[in-house]
């Protein structure tokens, strides 16, 4: 079976260091999903606007990383091992991945549709195979058990910023939601060692201390 490319994502983040686990986390997280080639057809989205939320199959780029039937999830600190099946990694035998996020408008742009959205968990330059609109009547499962993500959907950091550099209140918040998820590898527990993670043209830089993480410089 051949994937067509349909489209290809557009977001500030452009490194996989600091995309955020899952969609939804970073709710202010802004992108577009611009059409191409044949596909860019403003009729193929007539009656998309009226939908909130897509699903988007996308296609993992780079990672090489190849199926593994155990994997150790980062939000168990990266000890304790999960079945594949029972992850969202990306080790898997195909390299798709499908992300939900919120549709906020569909506009056309120089003849092509563009599908803005937020909450995206895909860094800039993603292929997308597929969109379809989220059915809340038939897709949402209010009180469903989460597995071992029930213990934990609510780890947070906060987030303190030393410097904000030239960003909107819109990136700020973005960015606050985005390291509030602590974006460090499980095993990395140094307070003095300094991360950095790209946002559009810039480099953040930071630190975590306990529960905080510190900016510590924007360039």
């Amino acid at each position: 079976m051949e994937l067509e490319i349909i489209a290809r994502m557009e977001s500030p983040l452009t490194e996989k260091f600091g995309i955020p686990r899952q969609s939804g986390l970073a709710e202010s997280l802004k992108g577009r999903i611009v059409l191409e080639g044949p596909y860019a057809d403003e009729r193929a989205v007539k009656g998309l606007e009226d939908f909130d939320y897509i699903w988007v199959i996308w296609g993992f780029e780079g990672t090489g990383s190849g199926f593994r039937p155990q994997v150790r999830p980062p939000r168990l600190g990266g000890n304790e091992y999960m079945g594949v099946f029972a992850t969202r990694s990306p080790y898997r035998p195909n390299p798709i991945g499908l992300s939900c996020m919120r549709l906020e408008s569909v506009e056309i742009v120089d003849g092509k549709p563009v599908l803005n959205v937020s909450g995206s968990d895909l860094r800039d330059g993603t292929p997308i195979y597929d969109i379809k609109p989220y059915l809340p009547y038939a897709e949402a499962h209010p009180g469903a058990r989460g597995g071992f993500t029930d213990s934990t959907k609510d780890y947070s950091l906060k987030v303190v910023f030393g410097k904000k550099a030239d960003f909107s209140d819109e990136d700020i918040d973005a960015l606050t939601e985005l390291l509030s998820q602590d974006p460090r590898p499980a095993y990395h527990d140094d307070p003095e060692r300094i991360y950095g993670m790209k946002y559009k043209d810039k480099d953040v830089r930071f630190r975590v201390d306990g529960g905080t993480v510190i900016v510590t410089e924007i360039v």
